[in-house]
């Protein structure tokens, strides 16, 4: 007891400021010895909405996701790529006028998947013919213009399997690069190559694969050989040279509209009707805006010191032709006003670095995260907007989340342990 009296003292000591508790919970008729007690409540009311992202900035992204799914829930997402290639600077150029490409290899190399990897698709790789796409650091969620690429393909090939490709290009293509003066300077090299959109068609019904990859794993090799004179003889050198990404990005469309219309998402950007569930996407999809109705009642009562805010939200059953995607952990974010701040800092370690807080837990088949010093800045009316937004931790991987919300059976709950002030 003499340990509980004194941690509670340092803590009611330490805050610099005070809270009001809601008339709701009675404290009021408390005798004066138990005033100090350490208080639990969770009846503060959370609503919880599902919003649809305008904007994702995917420029220069080392990681992300390539290929074609579609969800009962979620609808469809197709994962296309937008690059530039460069060769390594050299003074030594290609070997000089008799160089002459013997072929030249796009290769793509996965370093996992999401879906069905027997599912084949058909994948296209296109000519860039305007480097102003990388210029205007294209949102990802928005199409290219399809006036900055050759609608004809340069080659189609289908994709199946662990996701590893080899496949060779036109020669005509290969020999083209072959500008020993524009291994020195990048412009230059431009004129001849601008890029590549790699992207894939659409397939039918519910199912698909999307491929996880890095831009270190999709380039492309250069085979030549030319002459060069060896003890004044004629000798054939072979060899060969690598062209790695500099500018690229990422593109995502999603459409929500191929959805079972009996499981897609119900009030999508309706922030008045809450349905039992809410939704949370990666990759620039669908997410989450959690509310407070009850905070004013909290801010105008009685004063109270908050020891500890945590949300606990519960993980929905949702039935789908895809497999779980599991989100490991929930992100939560703010606002003040109209403007994005970042990550709450009760996620944020003392390190500067993300920390577990929000973690899925498979026993409670849900998530909980400590909000305790973002709720006590909320109680102080420090932001110009009250609510959190959810995010997956993951936005180089398929990760949907379906999540139980204010309205549920298993709603959502605020857990206050507090201690009433004089």
């Amino acid at each position: 007891m003499g340990v509980l009296i004194a941690g509670l003292s340092l803590s009611i000591f330490s805050l610099t400021s005070c809270y009001n508790e809601p008339g709701f919970l009675g404290n009021n008729l408390l005798p004066d010895e138990d005033i100090y007690k350490v208080k639990v409540d969770s009846s503060f009311r959370v609503s919880a909405f599902t919003l649809t992202k305008d904007s994702l900035n995917s420029f220069l992204a080392s990681e992300g996701v390539m290929g074609y799914i579609n969800s009962e829930i979620f609808g469809s997402t197709k994962g296309s790529f937008i690059g530039r290639y460069l060769p390594g600077k050299s003074t030594d150029g290609y070997g000089g006028p008799t160089a002459t490409a013997d072929s030249i290899i796009f290769y793509f190399t996965a370093s996992g998947f999401y879906g069905d990897s027997t599912t084949e698709l058909n994948l296209k790789i296109h000519e860039i013919t305007d480097t102003t796409i990388f210029w205007d650091k294209q949102n990802a969620l928005s199409p290219i213009d399809v006036n900055t690429y050759n609608p004809t393909p340069l080659v189609t090939t289908t994709l199946k399997g662990k996701g590893s490709l080899k496949l060779p290009l036109p020669l005509t293509f290969g020999q083209s690069l072959m500008d020993s003066l524009a291994l020195t300077d990048s412009k230059i090299f431009y004129t001849k190559f601008k890029g590549f959109y790699v992207t894939f068609d659409e397939l039918p019904g519910y199912g698909g694969v999307a491929y996880n990859v890095s831009t270190s794993n999709m380039y492309l090799r250069l085979y030549y050989h030319y002459v060069k004179q060896i003890d004044g003889k004629d000798s054939t050198i072979k060899t060969s040279k690598t062209y790695t990404f500099g500018s690229r990005f990422y593109e995502y469309l999603h459409d929500y509209t191929k959805a079972d219309p009996a499981k897609k998402i119900q009030h999508l950007n309706d922030t008045i009707s809450q349905d039992t569930v809410f939704y949370t996407q990666s990759l620039g999809g669908v997410y989450g805006k959690i509310s407070f109705p009850d905070l004013a009642q909290w801010r105008d009562s009685m004063p109270i010191a908050i020891h500890r805010a945590e949300l606990i939200i519960g993980k929905a059953d949702a039935t789908t032709s895809l497999p779980d995607s599991t989100i490991s952990q929930l992100l939560f974010y703010y606002k003040d006003g109209s403007e994005w701040v970042g990550l709450i800092k009760d996620q944020i370690s003392s390190t500067n670095t993300l920390s577990s807080n929000g973690s899925y837990r498979t026993f409670r088949n849900g998530y909980s995260v400590n909000i305790t010093y973002h709720f006590q800045k909320m109680l102080k009316g420090e932001y110009g907007d009250n609510s959190l937004y959810v995010f997956p931790n993951s936005n180089t991987t398929i990760r949907q989340g379906v999540l139980k919300s204010g309205q549920n059976s298993t709603p959502i709950k605020l857990k206050i342990t507090y201690t009433k002030l004089k």
